[in-house]
């Protein structure tokens, strides 16, 4: 567990509870955060740690300082919730996570005496997540702070992208290479980046390693199947894996 971590986002969340209109007691508080700190030092997960968490939420702060962002100085406690809850659930085998950590995040705020309209507001958010479409500036500001990684140094992006590979350990390396370059393709189909501030200096240095995660994958493929049956790749199984998470 990301031990440094733990106090500074405690209060983090905290402080979103109770700005959002929270009533539970402040141990009721520290039971969910400590249950959602649980969740994210579970075995298996590398990279949807708290360090995301705590990564995310930094960028949601530097997209509203810079005035992009819904809210005025700090994110909204709701979006602030939303990046608290979802990779709640985070299962590499399954393809609801996000549906599963909307429905957590309901559960637990209502637990908490949170406002309905703030549990709605959080639950949309958590499962606009799902594919990072946005369909409003609450959500465009939770989405870009989710994907922050992707633009952040080649050293940076490289060490997140071997996390990711160690979260799907059980996948023949065949198949994640080739279900991984899907994905990372279809990141490319279209803009990563919903609020101006992250489209302007986000979206080129993402876009950058994508393209270059998928010139490693594709010189690895073809080695491996140079090795395997004599020419460049033939005799791979190109089953489709479910989206390797960004």
């Amino acid at each position: 567990m990301d031990a440094h971590l733990l106090a500074p986002l405690a209060r983090t969340f905290d402080d979103a509870l109770r700005a959002a209109g929270a009533e539970a007691s402040e141990r009721r508080r520290r039971d969910a955060f400590g249950e959602l700190a649980r969740r994210h030092a579970e075995p298996g997960r590398h990279y949807h740690t708290l360090r995301h968490i705590a990564d995310a939420l930094g960028a949601a702060r530097v997209l509203v300082a810079r005035g992009r962002g819904p809210g005025a100085g700090e994110p909204a406690p709701a979006c602030v919730l939303a990046l608290f809850f979802h990779d709640a659930v985070y299962d590499t085998r399954a393809s609801d996570n996000e549906d599963r950590s909307a429905l957590l995040a309901t559960e637990a705020l209502a637990v908490l005496d949170t406002p309905g309209p703030v549990i709605a507001a959080v639950a949309r958010m958590v499962r606009a997540t799902a594919e990072h479409i946005s369909s409003a500036p609450d959500e465009a500001l939770v989405n870009d702070a989710d994907l922050r990684m992707l633009a952040r140094s080649a050293a940076a992006y490289d060490v997140y992208s071997r996390r990711i590979r160690r979260e799907y350990a059980w996948v023949p390396d065949e198949q994640w290479t080739a279900g991984r370059a899907q994905v990372l393709r279809r990141l490319l189909e279209r803009p990563l980046y919903v609020t101006p501030w992250a489209v302007r200096h986000w979206e080129a240095p993402a876009h950058a390693n994508i393209r270059r995660e998928l010139a490693l994958l594709a010189a690895g493929a073809a080695g491996a199947g140079h090795d395997r049956t004599g020419h460049d790749g033939a005799g791979y199984d190109r089953t489709d894996q479910r989206r390797h998470d960004t």
